[in-house]
């Protein structure tokens, strides 16, 4: 999947929970750091940034609740791939 596909699916999940700018940036930045902010990006890398928004969710959602918010991530992205 390319990375910007990928992005925009994280932050169209995300964004109803903590704001568009907000989901963007830490979606984008989280990609910057493993390194795949303009290419493609493998499944354990995309895991990888998963885990990240997961943990920075925890914060402003709570445990539960971001893991539920992680969990529909997934199914979007999961969805997207198969299509």
């Amino acid at each position: 999947m390319v990375t910007s596909e990928a992005v925009k699916i994280m932050v169209r999940v995300m964004a109803p929970y903590i704001g568009d700018t907000m989901a963007r940036s830490a979606a984008e930045v989280h990609c910057r750091r493993i390194g795949v902010l303009e290419s493609a990006i493998e499944p354990a890398q995309l895991e990888q940034v998963l885990q990240k928004l997961e943990t920075g969710l925890n914060i402003f959602l709570g445990r539960e609740k971001s893991g539920t918010v992680i969990a529909e991530v997934r199914r979007a992205l999961q969805a997207k791939g198969s299509s």
